[in-house]
Parts: C-alpha cells; structure tokens; sequence
C-alpha cells in the first residue's frame, strides 16, 4: 500500500530552524514528507495549490494565521475534487496564532502525529471576502475578517519587535490605533434582510472566536455552524476599549450599548467616507465596499474540539 504524502509549508522567518529534521524525523516513517520554507506569502500559496492538485494528503501549515490564510488561498485555488481529498492542519508558531486557538491546536508535533493516526478531523466553514469595486477580486479567510480600526492595529503590530508577545503587542496596538481613529459610517446589510447603517469603530466578520492574539472578539462563534457571527463595535473611546479587554480575554459577551452580535450567512459592506480599511487573518487586504460570506463545510482541518 502506498505510503500517504504529507505537506508542511514552513514560514521562512518565523518556524524554528530546527523543526524542518524534526518533522522528517518523526514523520518520514509513515509518509513520505515534503518541506518548504517559503520567502514569500505567494510562494506559500503557489506550493498549497500545487501540493493539493498533484494529490497531496495532508497539508500543513507551520506558521501563524498569516501562514494559515497563505496556505488556504492556495488550496482554494485547487480543483475542487482534490481539495475534497485533502485534509488540512496548523502547527502555531506565528504571532497571534488565533486560528488555531480556535481549533485547540498546539504546536506539538507528537500530538499532530497522534491526530493524524487518530483521523481526528472535521469539515470546517470558510469565509470568502468579494469586492465590489472597479477591480473586484476574491479572497478566503480561516478565522476572522475585519474593517475598521483593527487593519490600522494590524499595521502597527506589524511595524513592533519581533520578540513583544502577541497579548501586549495587539494590546499597546489598539490603544495607540483608537488614539487618532476615527469611525466610518458603516451600511451593513445581511442577506437575511436586515440593514443597519450607523458609525462604527470595527465591524467584526468571524468564523472563528479570536482575534488579535487572544482576543475573543466572537465568543458564539462556530467554525461548522454555516454562519458568520458579525460583531459591531460603534464609537468606543481608548478607555471604553480597555474595559472591553479582560472580557474579550476571558472570551465573554459584552454586555454594553456600544456592542452589537448578530449572525448571517453573509453581508454587504459599504463605509462613509468610502474606502474603510479591510484585513483578514491579520492580513491587510483592501477596502470597502466588499460582500463578505461563508462557505459551509469548505475544507477539512486537523483538530479535537468540535464547534470550537
């Protein structure tokens, strides 16, 4: 019987220099193994698309949420019947790592290996981002997609030293980000109907709970529900957001006039001024105006804890 193949696409700055002789070591036996370190995020995407379409089994992406919307892009760029086939997994060693927060993933490569031997996986949904400018485009986030003041906190975080932890990093971010924001008048109408147009701080598109290293901006989110949870955040000062942080860490509702939660299988976003800044899985992406849905059960991803 043919022996699986197993994919680990390796991000080039961030993934130990050591870890490329321990997954062949613990890997090789079972599968024959394929590394990459990429230099590149479109190098990452090009080598997902292609381990996918030449039958791939297994796919892993060892890196942060960058890494992981890296690697999902080129899976999607894939024929749809091998994506069907293929099954997907993170080893978290990024900044924020939210992602696999969301999926109760370590970055253990023994219990990677045990969740592989265990077939300890389930179809997950999958936002999709689409344009509606004058060049539209589509893109596909894992986690979380966001306007407003969250890309400006992205661009900051990305700007700080390497070694600041994740927590402080987003934190010192956001505080220095809600300093000269100011809010867009946000129109976001869902496809159930419902429209709502008023000044928002940040409009949150989760599939999964966090974001922000640890923050659990969506505390009901499911990542196999078929549902986005839309979370909308209107004009809250530097001190409203610091007395909003210990319950985001503790991944509890917030039960304040300046938050709104709601679900839908997908909206429209439009901003006044236009151009809101747009990101998703920390990555900077666009602006508004953009639709943004979901994708039931899309891809299949390595993990233990169902509806987590």
């Amino acid at each position: 019987m043919a022996q699986p193949h197993i994919c680990f696409i390796l991000h080039g700055r961030r993934s130990p220099s050591h870890w490329p002789d321990r997954l062949l070591r613990q890997f090789s036996r079972r599968f024959v193994v394929q590394i990459h370190i990429t230099t590149s995020g479109l190098r990452a995407e090009e080598v997902a698309c292609l381990a996918v379409t030449q039958g791939c089994d297994f796919v892993i992406a060892v890196g942060g949420d960058g890494t992981v919307h890296e690697v999902v892009n080129g899976v999607m760029r894939a024929p749809a019947e091998r994506r069907a086939r293929v099954t997907l997994g993170v080893l978290p060693v990024g900044t924020g790592n939210d992602f696999a927060r969301s999926l109760g993933m370590s970055a253990s490569v023994s219990r990677l290996y045990r969740l592989i031997q265990r077939d300890s996986a389930r179809w997950l949904d999958l936002g999709r981002i689409d344009t509606l400018g004058e060049a539209p485009w589509t893109r596909y986030f894992a986690n979380i997609a966001s306007l407003g003041v969250s890309s400006a906190v992205v661009e900051r975080v990305a700007r700080m030293p390497r070694w600041l932890p994740a927590g402080p990093a987003y934190g010192l971010g956001a505080v220095l980000s809600l300093l000269t924001w100011r809010p867009s008048r946000m129109q976001v109408t869902f496809d159930e109907g419902t429209v709502i147009e008023e000044p928002m701080v940040d409009l949150c598109l989760a599939n999964g709970r966090y974001f922000g290293g640890g923050l659990g901006v969506a505390p009901e989110a499911r990542q196999d529900d078929g549902l986005l949870d839309v979370v909308m955040i209107r004009n809250a000062s530097v001190v409203a957001f610091l007395r909003f942080m210990p319950l985001m860490r503790q991944t509890r509702r917030i039960d304040d006039a300046r938050v709104r939660y709601a679900k839908s299988r997908g909206v429209r976003v439009s901003s006044d001024p236009p151009g809101c800044p747009l990101e998703a899985d920390g990555e900077q992406l666009g602006s508004a105006p953009v639709r943004v849905s979901v994708l039931p059960g899309a891809l299949r991803w390595l993990g233990c804890e169902s509806g987590r």
